[in-house]
């Protein structure tokens, strides 16, 4: 007994010592809160477009075009250039669904097509 008392001891004292702000008394009037535990990253959000009503795109290189639409499973894309951009298609994932979108991965210009099976929109991208 007296072995496992000095395990929990030592056990505590090492990890109070490595993470002081996951431990607190009750008479400490601060809170350990995420910040503390691990820096936040940025995040960017994506470019909401419309293909039906959307002509061009302007983007700036590092960032994703999302596409708003209807039932995102049935559209196809192509992209003319596929250096500038790639396509990705929409649909369901696990345990939720995604909107088709452009992973963007140079500077330039091209086009391209988005089809939902009945008809295609072409639009014009430029990556800045």
């Amino acid at each position: 007994m007296r072995q496992l008392k000095f395990f929990v001891t030592l056990f505590v004292l090492l990890f109070s010592s490595l993470y002081p702000a996951a431990i607190s008394s009750a008479d400490e009037s601060e809170t350990a809160t995420v910040e503390e535990i691990a820096p936040q990253a940025r995040v960017i959000p994506p470019v909401m477009v419309n293909p039906l009503k959307a002509k061009t795109i302007k983007v700036k290189n590092g960032r994703v075009v999302v596409f708003r639409v209807e039932n995102p499973e049935i559209w196809r894309g192509k992209v003319i250039n596929s250096a500038i951009a790639k396509f990705v298609p929409g649909g369901p994932q696990s345990t939720y669904e995604t909107n088709p979108s452009l992973t963007i991965l140079k500077k330039g210009k091209t086009s391209v097509s988005l089809t939902d099976g009945k008809k295609t929109y072409l639009l014009k991208l430029t990556v800045s």
